[in-house]
Order: structure tokens, then sequence, then C-alpha cells
């Protein structure tokens, strides 16, 4: 029976479940309704039985040193034999002798009660027993109780036949057990339907995610039912396949880049070579071609190196790898080198820092972020840098007042913000968003010997994302450029 469950698909499964649960809890409700039912009418009958024995109590009487009902005909006793469902009673003594009958009380042995509870304020002490007459059940009420001039001990017993009860619980279960299976078929079409109705997104699903492929994944679901679960989870499985398509697109873009840029000086070191070895040439005349090949080949290592680079920053948990480093040094080394790498420009750089704070990060990494910032600032500015470090304080922090944050020494929850702004010609506001992606390059500086290959503020924003951090830039035509990088404080070093 498991294995067979187990091949039937999981829309018929969760249909069967749903029936089976169904059908129990339904049965569970039908027991407890008979039950309640039952209970219902035998209290009914008892209260039908007490009524009738305090009317009948105040018509016993001794008449020849005997206890005995008065007679049929005395007006106080007449709802005794007149309702509906009449009343049998009988009076015995201790030793279960009967002393007088009303309507042919049946032939139940009399068995004495040895709990009998009191009625109220009623003299009368009283117990149920529920008691079977050729094949009749029946409900006796058995009591006590006090005459003056008879014995101590008096019982009387009324009766009544638990046949109308019988009948209307026959008459009750006939009516469950009939009703049960339209009720069951009007739940197992409904429950089949709701399965249907809530798996189609996902089959859907099922078979879209089959369709998808490297050169098809314009597909999407477009489910425009609620949002809840099932409408977040399709939600989800589009925006998946929106991130999975624009990742293809990316990886084809950049492979398509990476293959451009390989080949041209790939091509211009084979063409060198063929020129190279055309005819026969002078010692000088080959040394001078391989000098030449030499920069094509150096560019070819530097290029790979960064494509290396930007594929391990992106991949490689760095975090094991991280120290603290305080930023001022770090930057001012940055700075230096590009100094030092551009005399003939006499590069003037302005500094605000606030002081002695720390990140934590990969040294070498962090280095080639600043270099290559400062670098681009350089080359398309002229000889100008403004280089900022401050704190980014979290205005939603632990909501102390300035004063006791001052107070306290530690920046909780802040971030480390450095800027790096230039004068240069800036860079149109359409171009912003491409800045990012490798290869590219603003169409003013498509040059080799300015532009480059387009991977460096690719690599930035990697490594930077790597440390947690952010990348942002803002520029303007004929004003400038701001970079501002923004990184995790090490908040147990950072001190105001």
């Amino acid at each position: 029976m498991t294995k067979v469950s187990r091949a039937l698909p999981f829309r018929f499964r969760l249909a069967l479940w749903y029936i089976f649960i169904f059908a129990i809890s339904l049965l569970g409700f039908e027991t407890i309704s008979y039950f309640e039912f039952r209970a219902d009418l035998l209290s009914q009958i008892d209260t039908g039985l007490l009524s009738a024995l305090n009317q009948a109590i105040p018509n016993i009487d001794v008449e020849n040193n005997n206890l005995a009902l008065q007679t049929v005909n005395e007006p106080s006793i007449r709802p005794l034999i007149t309702i509906k469902n009449p009343y049998t009673i009988r009076i015995v003594d201790e030793r279960g002798m009967v002393l007088d009958t009303m309507k042919d009380f049946p032939s139940i042995p009399f068995i004495p009660q040895t709990t009998l509870m009191r009625q109220g304020s009623s003299a009368a002490a009283f117990a149920f027993q529920i008691a079977q007459s050729r094949g009749v059940w029946y409900r006796v009420v058995t009591a006590e109780f006090a005459v003056p001039g008879a014995p101590r001990k008096n019982i009387v017993q009324i009766a009544q036949s638990l046949s109308e009860m019988r009948s209307q619980l026959s008459r009750f279960l006939v009516r469950s057990f009939i009703a049960l299976p339209f009720v069951l078929l009007i739940a197992t079409l409904g429950g089949i339907f709701l399965v249907w109705r809530a798996l189609n997104p996902i089959i859907a699903m099922e078979k879209l995610a089959a369709r998808v492929r490297e050169d098809q994944l314009s597909d999407r679901l477009h489910y425009h039912g609620p949002r809840d679960e099932i409408g977040n989870l399709a939600a989800t499985f589009d925006a998946m396949l929106d991130r999975l398509e624009a990742s293809f697109n990316r990886e084809k873009r950049f492979s398509a880049d990476a293959s451009h840029e390989l080949r041209t000086p790939l091509t211009a070191l084979k063409g060198k070579i063929e020129v190279a070895l055309s005819r026969s040439r002078s010692a000088s005349e080959y040394e001078a071609a391989l000098v030449s090949m030499k920069d094509d080949i150096e560019r070819l290592i530097g290029l790979s190196a960064d494509l290396l680079l930007l594929s391990r920053a992106g991949s490689t948990d760095l975090s094991s790898k991280f120290e603290d480093l305080e930023i001022e040094e770090l930057i001012d080394s940055c700075v230096d080198q590009v100094i030092d790498a551009n005399p003939e420009k006499h590069i003037h750089v302005e500094r605000i820092y606030e002081r002695t704070l720390k990140t934590r990060g990969v040294r070498d990494y962090l280095i080639r972020v600043f270099l290559n910032i400062l670098d681009n600032a350089i080359k398309f500015s002229g000889n100008e840098v403004f280089l900022s470090i401050s704190v980014k304080r979290n205005e939603s922090g632990d909501g102390g007042d300035r004063k006791a944050f001052e107070q306290s020494g530690v920046r909780r929850g802040n971030q480390l913000c450095i800027e790096i702004a230039d004068h240069g010609c800036g860079i149109p506001e359409s171009e912003l968003s491409k800045l990012f992606e490798p290869f590219y390059r603003v169409e003013s500086d498509r040059s080799r010997e300015r532009g480059g290959a387009g991977l460096g503020l690719a690599i930035c924003k990697e490594i930077v994302e790597a440390h947690d951090g952010e990348i942002r830039i803002k520029s303007a035509l004929g004003v400038g450029t701001t970079v501002v990088v923004i990184l995790p404080l090490a908040s147990h070093y950072s001190h105001f």
C-alpha cells in the first residue's frame, strides 16, 4: 500500500489524505453527536421519571397496614397515567416483595440500591438503572420514602420503556449512514477541485522548469492569483528566472568581451611575430621586435590577472583572511603610490580625515580598490583630488542621545565612509548605471591608452561587496566625479 501510494502523483496523494482525514473527522463527529443525542434523550426521560416520582409519593398511603397506591380515579394521580409515554409504578419492601403495582410493572428483579441521591429538598432519595424485561429495555428510578405508620424502609419504583428512545436513535443512525456517502462524495469532489486549483501553479512551475534552457530563459509564469503562499512562490520563481536570465546574459557578455579583449593583443602579437619571421633580420631588429612583443604579453598577463581576480572576488569567502586595517594609513599609502607613479602631474591631494578609524578586510584587495579609484581620478581629472574619511552613523542605532553616545567612546552600528572626488569632465548620468559592468568604458574614454580594459570598477565592486560594503558613483558633466566607498567599521577599536 505504501509503495502504491508513493507511486501516485502528489496531487492524488494529497486528495486521498484530505478525504481520509475528512472521513475520520466526520465519523468522529457523528459518533459524538450520537452519544450526545442519546444522553439528551436519557436526560429527558430521567427528568420525566423524577417528575412522576414527585407526583407518585404523595399518592401512596397505608391501607390495611400495607402501602398502596391511591386509586386511579383520584385527581392527583391522573397525570401519571395520561401522559403520552405511560409510566408503570410498583411499591416493594426492603426484601423486594411487591406490595402494589400500577399499569403492569415489568418483571424486573429488585436490586437493592446501595447509593441513593437526594433530589433537592425532597425527602426521597433515588437512583437510576436500566433493566430488561421480555426483550424490552426500561429506565427505572428507585426511591426511598417515608409514610407515617408504614415500615421504616419504603421503596417505590417507576419505570418507562426505552423503546421510543431506541427508535429515535435508530432513525438517527439510519439518517447518518444514508447521508454519510453523499457528504463524503461532495467532500471528495471539493477536495479534488481544491487540490487541483492549489497545485496548478506548481504544475506550471514544473513544466516551465523543464523548458528552461540556456538559450530559452524568457518564459515566465505570470501568476495572477492571490498573494498567498502559492502566489509568493510563483513570484519568487519568476524573480529567480529574472536573475538567472540576467546572470546568463551577463556571463555571455562577459565571455564575449573577454574573448574580444584577449583576441586584440593576441592578434597584434601574432602579426608582429609574422612580420619578424617574414625575412631575415639583424639582431637589433629582432631585439626591437621582441621588446614590442613584450608589451603585448604584459598586457595579456595583466588582463588575465584581472579576469582571475574578478572571478575569485565574487565567489571566494574572504572573511577568513580579514584583519584589522587602519584606513587612514592604507589610503595614504595608495596616494603615495599614485603620486610616485605620476611625478609629471604634480598631484595635489586635499585630505579631511576622521582619525583612528579601522575596518576589517584583506589589505591587498582593498589597496587594489583605492589604487584603481585614485588612478581614475588622476587620469580623467588632472592633478587635484579630494579625499574624505568619516563615519556614516546609523540613525537607528541604540537610540541614546548624542552626548551620551560620544561619551561612550565607541561607535556601534556605524560604517566607514570614504569619498574620493575629482573636478574632471564628469560622466553622463545615463552611463552611471553601467560603470560597474565588466569591460564597459565610457564612450569618450574608449582609447586603450586612457580607458584600459574596463575591468577596474567591476573588480572594485566585487571586492567591496566581498567586504560587506558598498560602492557608489556620483557625477555631473563639467563638475566632476565622486566615488563613495562604504565599509564596515571595526567598532571594537574605533574611538572619538
